[in-house]
């Protein structure tokens, strides 16, 4: 038998109590041992590893990385503590070994095992050796126990725990396992010190004591320091002279951008951002720093026919170093295979280790029909555009393109999401709009239950009609599918406005600002999540950028930022002027004019807005508006009979308006009770 060395990561894994469980339960023991060995062999199939034998209830792998063999561990320790839990206890080790088709020999496997022995159920133990190799991976967290003296190993052995979320760490004085047994009676600390070899291992554990302290201090006065991994897919030139590619030159780059998003490690700039550098001159440098990136994916697309020649580059935007570049020559109907093909080598260029979970939602292609591609891509940006007939036309695109492709799941996602935008666009009836996008949903989730946007779009749904607790679910769902997904954060920030969660709203905001962070949009939510935390120094400056990136179109939104603002900080005479701008398109915000004037004892130009209001709001609203008015000048009698006199209780805002207008009168019983009577507390 042909036998060759190798140097390997080395992996034993036992479930622990399994000889007791076999005696007095074998049927629940044969079962424990057939999902242990299931899920064993599909992670390490998915890290590269090699299963070398199984013996009764453990088994010994080997892997050609020491962070794959990591990562392996920590994906199937996370599998194993589900309900119903399998006690299994895994040690790790890396060195040199001697490889057969049927096993494995050398020293380091004997220390493995005696490794994995130290374990407790839940628990992945480490060796020093292996500790050297995943110390730059951040997202692996590691605990140090203690050096032990394990059983027929010369040198004492530190030994490290993995302390990701969800695994356990022993306790230094629960490793047990395979250790020396110490015969000799406890001696005395001179005799200690008589030995060269005990003053050998004192010196090793003193010197691995201060490099982890060192270590730990290099961590916290570097870590702001260290490079994020984030980056920017530009949108690739285009090349050809083809009439029609450059629907391939924007499909390619979106794509691209979707398959990474789906990285957790990573963040991604949303297409909103780096569209505004199509066709740009701007140098590379340049571009990262408006974008806050550090990596920059660059390229080019020639289009000839049915060919197809891609360039891409990937790089290092801090250096302005090539990392990888490589060009793909393949036909129209390659498509598909070319973007997954580039978002993996951008993910071997940043050496970055995928979850298993991760490798499935890359490997998802959405449709291998590039008609319906080419009609979803239309549809989408039709959508893009809000209005009424592009929506309906949006519809229209998506349903040609599942036509085409029956198993397009994401075409059957964005349908349900047109159908109920139709709601706010085409004043489509709310119920049957939906009715009709849940079943559209319910098509794409059968289809493939990996697709971020079935779920964002159940989100939004779920948040307008009020379903808090589902709606939360959806949005965590999406963002665990593709946590880069703007559309995804933007919606899980307005649920947590709709449910007064305003911290968690700032910090989906601010996910979604630094993921888009040249988009008025993004910008002005921020802002407002800031206000909403009373961060108003930094809420103002950002809502200055945000009136930088918008257009004139984006005025009367800008001046509505600005207002609210100033209200909030009680700067009434400074909120006066955004809002005289804004009561010429929208008459409802009258009475917050009217109160802004009264507030800085303006009482003219105040009782000047209660004409308007009685002259030109609807009369649903005409009570309300006058009694915050009122509010202002302090005039409790008019506040009292305006509220009395509010039809048909339309009293949605005013239970928001109540503590910020009526402050006054919150002490008087007689206007509680008159809140009261429109069901609202003023506690």
């Amino acid at each position: 038998m042909r036998h060759q060395r190798q140097l390997a990561a080395i992996m034993f894994t036992d479930i622990e109590g399994y000889t007791a469980l076999m005696q007095h339960d074998e049927k629940r023991a044969t079962a424990i041992r057939a999902r242990h060995r299931n899920s064993f062999e599909v992670t390490t199939e998915a890290f590269g590893g090699k299963i070398i034998q199984y013996f009764g209830d453990g088994t010994l792998s080997i892997f050609k990385s020491t962070v794959e063999a990591v990562y392996c561990a920590i994906e199937m320790q996370k599998a194993f503590l589900e309900d119903p839990m399998i006690p299994v206890r895994i040690g790790i080790h890396v060195g040199d070994i001697i490889y057969s088709d049927e096993d494995i020999i050398g020293d380091a496997v004997n220390v493995a095992s005696r490794i994995e022995s130290c374990a407790v159920a839940g628990s992945v133990l480490i060796s020093d050796k292996v500790h050297d190799q995943i110390r730059s991976h951040r997202d692996i967290k590691v605990k140090f126990l203690d050096a032990y003296e394990l059983k027929n190993v010369d040198d004492v052995m530190p030994i490290f725990a993995i302390s990701n979320d969800g695994l356990i760490v022993p306790k230094s004085e629960e490793v047990k396992g395979k250790l020396k047994v110490i015969k000799d009676e406890p001696k005395r600390l001179f005799d200690f010190f008589k030995s060269k070899k005990n003053i050998h291992r004192l010196i090793t554990l003193l010197a691995l004591i201060l490099f982890m302290i060192a270590i730990k201090s290099l961590k916290i006065t570097t870590n702001n320091s260290e490079k994020e991994l984030s980056i920017a897919v530009l949108p690739f030139n285009n090349l050809s002279s083809d009439q029609g590619s450059d629907f391939f030159r924007d499909g390619i780059t979106e794509d691209i951008l979707t398959q990474l998003s789906k990285l957790k490690d990573v963040r991604v700039i949303s297409r909103t951002s780096v569209w505004q550098y199509k066709d740009t001159d701007k140098t590379i440098p340049i571009i990262a720093d408006e974008l806050g990136v550090s990596y920059i994916l660059d390229g080019s697309i020639r289009k000839y026919d049915n060919d197809i020649r891609i360039s891409a580059q990937l790089i290092d935007a801090t250096v302005d170093r090539n990392l990888w570049a490589e060009n793909y020559d393949k036909t129209i109907t390659d498509v598909f295979t070319i973007q997954t093909e580039i978002s993996q080598e951008i993910v071997e260029a940043l050496e970055l280790n995928l979850s298993f979970e991760e490798q499935k939602r890359f490997s998802d292609v959405a449709t291998k029909n590039i008609n319906a591609y080419k009609l979803f891509l239309e549809g989408r940006d039709e959508a893009d555009k809000r209005n009424s007939k592009s929506i309906a036309n949006s519809i229209n695109l998506f349903k040609e393109a599942t036509a085409l492709d029956p198993d397009y799941a994401d075409a059957y996602a964005e349908t349900a999401n047109s159908i109920f935008l139709e709601t706010y666009y085409s004043r489509r009836d709310p119920k049957e709009a939906s009715k009709t996008a849940r079943e559209y949903l319910a098509k794409a989730e059968e289809i493939n239950n990996r697709v971020p946007r079935i779920y964002s779009v159940k989100g939004f749904i779920d948040n307008i009609e009020g379903n808090h607790e589902a709606a939360e679910a959806s949005f965590q769902k999406a963002i665990r599918l593709s946590p880069n997904d703007l559309t995804t954060r933007h919606q899980y920030a307005t649920f947590y406005f709709y449910t007064r969660q305003y911290e968690k709203q700032l910090e989906q905001a601010e996910i979604a600002y630094r993921l888009d962070p040249l988009s008025f949009v993004s910008a002005n939510s921020y802002s407002t999540a800031l206000a909403y935390n009373h961060k108003y120094e930094e809420a103002e400056r950002i809502l200055k950028k945000a009136e930088k990136l918008g257009s004139e179109n984006n005025q009367f939104v800008i001046n509505r930022s600005y207002f609210r603002l100033y209200m909030d900080q009680r700067r009434y005479n400074e909120a006066i002027n955004p809002l005289k701008k804004i009561v010429k398109e929208e008459n409802v915000f009258n009475r917050f004019l009217g109160f802004c004037y009264a507030k800085i004892g303006d009482t003219v130009n105040a009782k000047k807005t209660i004409d308007r209001i009685r002259e030109v709001a609807h009369p649903y609203e005409k009570s309300q508006q006058l009694a915050v008015v009122y509010a202002g000048l302090q005039e409790r009698d008019s506040v009292l009979y305006y509220l009395d006199t509010i039809r048909n209780k339309q009293t949605k805002t005013l239970k928001r308006e109540v503590p910020e207008f009526f402050e006054f009168l919150k002490d008087d019983s007689e206007f509680n009770q008159t809140l009261k009577s429109h069901g609202i507390s003023n506690d």
